[in-house]
């Protein structure tokens, strides 16, 4: 997982001050993501209680796997099948079980699981009893609310025995049957006392909920609120690590930054940039901000914990992807730089390592250390930063650039995907700077008279000229999407992944390069670092619970 803490491979940097404390309340005009132009941002506690599900059936054309149709004839199969919400209830009386595990719900494997989302934070609810067509769950889970946000509810049934961990579930999910799902926003502005209600789901069935949430405002938190669980990654300006939130039970990353590194090496600007954006952002394919807090030496980022491995992790390992699946992901990449552009951000560093796959498949966005903030359509800039590979013709021409520069990298990565290498790459940075200033466009067997034409119009080295320059939606409109991709129904993640990543549960950190991981989870104590008055005032107001919702002027 890419969460970047060092300096990222760029030169000159933008210098000009940036200050949370001054800026202005969120708007609410409406938009087309908030129609209702109600504020998009909040703060409280969402408690979700997943009763039972009933008439869940097999996707159409799927037979019931052989090794579920097995362990259907098993006595446990048989015991599981006697229990109903009310012996639930009346055992947990009883002996004071805990509604979030047991013994017996790690053993019913053979029954449909679900995959609750909410913020990108995901929970799997594995049935204590029933029976294919009427899994019993009884789990209740609570999430940390920053936004205005569907839940997610998605049915899955799996086609083998796991191989059990510690915690009894399967260590590979990839070829799991999609049996149907849900997606609500909870009308937080008018909830009463939690009412049980059935919810259809899109492949047949149905699922019991209840729903409360109780708002809060001016919340201060700091790093005794989190238990420390694993170490995720590490670098020049700090480490990121696991974290479960001790009053909800939820998981996060924790990316620490010490100040003294970042004002050292003229990086402030960027750091500040990064939270302002992630605080900002509301879209299902990038990486939200939760919480941000600090202390005399630290800055504190708590983000979504997105587990499903860099999209170059997979790509390294697969060398190159099939058209469908590059497809996919350029899709939920491309609407995601469609919202950043709708906040008049460029991202400017597009590339696999800033792009994680979540555990159902999707992707998410992550890394906002070289965004450029206030950038309307008409607005240029000349920084030169990004990656190599990636650089856009005009950046290394000097010539300025606006937001056209993240539909360059857009290509550059689809290309990447389904030729296994960046369209001008070479191991000399010089020399790939000179082909991607001048060389051709060359295409190998592999890709697509289609997807050569949206390459082709993508990689135009005119920026005036680009496919995009009008909007995403020119992009949309291509060949290569609209004969695919609903849009709507992709943005509601309502299309299934191509790719499932092989990890046990949404908390699971085997993605993770075990160097990281084998260390001790502490937050290390800071010595000698004196920073001035002047200088902690910079990062007043960089504090943020959902409900202090800044923008940039």
């Amino acid at each position: 997982m890419s969460w970047k803490l060092g300096k990222s491979k760029s030169s000159k940097t933008a210098t000009s001050s940036l200050s949370i404390q001054d800026m202005d309340a969120r708007s609410t005009t409406p938009t087309p993501r908030n129609p209702d132009g109600k504020p998009e941002f909040r703060s409280g506690i969402l408690a979700i209680h997943v009763n039972r599900a009933e008439g869940l059936d097999l996707p159409a054309g799927s037979a019931m796997p052989p090794a579920v149709k097995i362990a259907l004839d098993s006595q446990a199969a048989k015991a599981a099948a006697s229990v109903s919400p009310s012996s639930v209830t009346q055992q947990r009386l009883a002996k004071g079980h805990s509604s979030r595990n047991s013994i017996q719900r790690t053993q019913c494997w053979w029954l449909p699981y679900l995959v609750m989302e909410f913020e990108v934070n995901q929970v799997l609810l594995t049935p204590l009893g029933g029976d294919v067509a009427k899994p019993v769950y009884m789990y209740q889970a609570t999430f940390d609310v920053s936004r205005n946000s569907e839940i997610s509810i998605q049915c899955y049934l799996r086609t083998e025995e796991p191989n059990r961990g510690g915690d009894g579930i399967a260590d590979d999910m990839g070829n799991d049957l999609f049996m149907g799902g849900v997606r609500f926003t909870p009308d937080f502005d008018n909830m009463g006392a939690p009412q049980e209600q059935w919810y259809e789901l899109s492949g047949g069935g149905k699922v019991l909920i209840a729903i409360a949430y109780q708002p809060s405002s001016g919340q201060s938190w700091t790093v005794e609120d989190f238990e420390l669980t694993t170490v995720i990654g590490k670098g020049s300006f700090g480490k990121v690590l696991q974290v479960r939130k001790r009053d909800t039970g939820r998981i996060y990353a924790l990316k620490t930054i010490r100040k003294q590194h970042i004002v050292e090496r003229g990086e402030i600007t960027h750091t500040l940039a990064e939270r302002m954006v992630l605080a900002r952002v509301n879209n299902p394919f990038i990486v939200p901000l939760k919480f941000s807090f600090q202390s005399e030496q630290k800055l504190y980022l708590v983000l979504a914990f997105v587990n499903g491995g860099e999209l170059f992790h997979h790509l390294q390992r697969e060398q190159r992807f099939n058209e469908e699946r590059s497809r996919f992901y350029s899709a939920e990449l491309l609407l995601a730089l469609e919202h950043l552009h709708d906040l008049d951000v460029v991202y400017r560093d597009l590339k696999p390592e800033n792009i994680l796959l979540d555990y159902t498949g999707h992707i998410a966005l992550c890394d906002f250390g070289l965004c450029k903030l206030n950038m309307k359509d008409s607005d240029m800039t000349n920084t030169f930063c990004g990656t190599p590979e990636y650089l856009a013709p005009e950046i290394l021409s000097g010539q300025g650039y606006n937001k056209t520069i993240d539909w360059w990298t857009l290509g550059v990565l689809l290309y990447e995907m389904l030729a296994g290498l960046p369209p001008f790459y070479d191991e000399s940075t010089d020399k790939m700077y000179q082909k991607i200033l001048h060389n051709p466009l060359v295409f190998g067997d592999e890709i697509s008279p289609r997807a050569r034409s949206i390459l082709t119009g993508l990689l135009t080295r005119d920026p005036s000229q680009r496919l995009g320059v009008n909007g995403a939606e020119e992009i949309r409109k291509h060949p290569f999407f609209e004969k695919h991709i609903d849009f709507k129904l992709l943005l509601q993640k309502k299309i299934q992944p191509p790719f499932k990543p092989s990890v046990s549960s949404p908390v699971d950190v085997s993605n993770f390069d075990t160097v990281f991981t084998a260390e001790e989870p502490t937050d290390s104590l800071v010595e000698g670092s004196q920073l001035s008055q002047t200088v902690q005032a910079q990062f007043a107001g960089f504090s943020y619970d959902g409900t202090n919702m800044p923008v940039s002027p």
